[in-house]
Parts: C-alpha cells; structure tokens; sequence
C-alpha cells in the first residue's frame, strides 16, 4: 500500500490512479467521509485525470494523532503532500468540508494550484450552520456514531433519494465507521469555528463553487455572519463562478454524479487551456 511520510511526520495514506499522462486533481475529502466521498466520481474523472485520492490526517489508513485539528492545516498538509511526492502543482477538488479545504489551499498557495473546485463549501459559518455542526459534534460525543451516521444521511441527501436507495443507510455507516470518533468530533469543531475569508478574499486563481439549491449543511448563501460560496465570488468576481445543481442537497456527488462530473470537468479543461 502506498504511503508517505511528510515533512511534519505525520505518515499519509494515498493513491494515484488515471492516466500517467494527465493532469493531476488531488482531492480533499469531507468531515466524515474522507477520500470515500468521491467514489461514486471517480471513475468519470479518470477519463481525463490523474487522481490524487488520499485520507488526511485523522482519517481511514493515516495517522490519527490525537491533537487538534484546523480547516487550514489540512490545507497545509496537501502542500506537504505534493511536496513528498515531488508534484509541482495541481488541480484541487473538495467537497463539503473538503471544498473548505480546497478554499484555504487555493488562497494560501496559488503557485501550487492550476484552478479549484469546492463543491459545498463556505468561509465561515453563520449562526444556524454553526449549530448544526455542534450538535454533531455533541451527538458523536455522547452516542454511537451508528445514531449520527443516520441522522447525516437525512440531512445530505433527499427524501425520494432515500426512498430509492434504502440501502444508503448502511453505505453511510460503514463509511463514517472508517474514522476515529476523536476525529469525528475535531472535524466538527473545525467548520464550527472556522473563519477563512481572509484566505478567499486573497484567491487569485480559478475557481468553481458548487452547491445544492436544497443544500441546509452548507448553502450556497448563508444568513447574516456567515461567508458563502456566493459571498466569496462576489468578493472575487474574476476568478469565481457558481453552478448550483437544482432540486440538489448536500451530497450532489452522490445525487447527481454524472452531472457533477461533467461539470467540475469542464471548468478544469477551461482553466488548463
């Protein structure tokens, strides 16, 4: 299994698959679900790219020290990574708080990124966002992550999704399952009191934001307090757009996964010629 030490010695989990010749998507993974959140993408992307998949620190085969952690140290830990594995720069792609992730990368390392997609993402949150993270973060505290797993899936996805795919429930469970309750909870914690717009109002490179219009965990606009992804691109009109997918919640990768492919794939062949 491939894994790599980096230089603040934290030893990584990481894959590379897709053409050799390619350009390069790393991918940021969300609070709870880690490098899974894209595997219902991946296989469209690969027609085009080279996939960095990898489990940040705390989650799935990669070190879990037990300290705190940040929306923007994750960001440094994929410079770090492209650092070891000797990769000059990339195309970055998050999702949920993943795409918080790749907001903080794309503003803190412009030189290591060729464009940026953060699907479901935002700078900070408002008042009700941040709630909806503590109480998350309060439930893995006090009960089986089984309870908060089910609870997540009604939140990300729709009632008629659901009622189509049962089996969805145990998909969740599984995933959540993978990754340290500890890390459950600083993820929350994380977004909980995450403030980056200064890192989105410095981006100086092409980035797509892409939202649920049914989104409640991350909306493309938030209520007064918070900085949304349509805050963002307004604070920075020349290098971002917004594509919501209609009648879409939180989990487009999983609702919409043709869609959301062909769109985050346009925008980068865009950004590459």
């Amino acid at each position: 299994m491939p894994y790599v030490t980096l230089a603040n010695d934290i030893r990584i989990y990481y894959e590379l698959t897709g053409p050799k010749d390619a350009p390069l998507i790393m991918q940021f993974g969300g609070s709870l679900f880690g490098r899974d959140n894209f595997a219902m993408v991946n296989d469209g992307f690969r027609k085009n790219f080279r996939l960095l998949s990898f489990d940040a620190s705390g989650y799935g085969r990669s070190d879990c020290p037990l300290t705190a952690y940040s929306v923007e140290n994750w960001a440094d830990e994929g410079a770090l990574l492209l650092d070891a594995l000797g990769i000059d720069k990339a195309l970055v792609h998050g999702t949920s708080m993943g795409g918080m992730v790749t907001i903080a990368f794309v503003g803190k390392y412009p030189e290591r990124t060729i464009a940026g997609c953060s699907d479901c993402g935002m700078a900070r949150c408002d008042l009700y966002r941040k709630v909806y993270f503590r109480t998350w973060r309060k439930m893995a505290e006090a009960m089986p992550l089984d309870d908060l797993s089910d609870l997540i899936t009604i939140q990300a996805v729709g009632d008629h999704f659901i009622a189509a795919n049962p089996g969805i429930f145990d998909m969740v469970r599984s995933v959540i399952a993978k990754n340290s309750p500890y890390t459950v909870r600083q993820a929350c914690l994380a977004m909980e009191t995450m403030d980056i717009e200064h890192l989105a109002r410095q981006i100086r490179r092409p980035i797509l934001f892409t939202n649920g219009t049914r989104d409640t965990m991350t909306p493309p606009r938030l209520a007064a307090g918070g900085f949304s992804a349509h805050d963002i691109a307004a604070a920075i009109p020349e290098w971002a757009e917004v594509y919501e997918f209609p009648d879409i919640g939180h989990a487009d990768l999983l609702e919409a996964p043709e869609e959301a492919t062909r769109i985050v794939t346009a925008f980068f062949q865009k950004a590459l010629a």
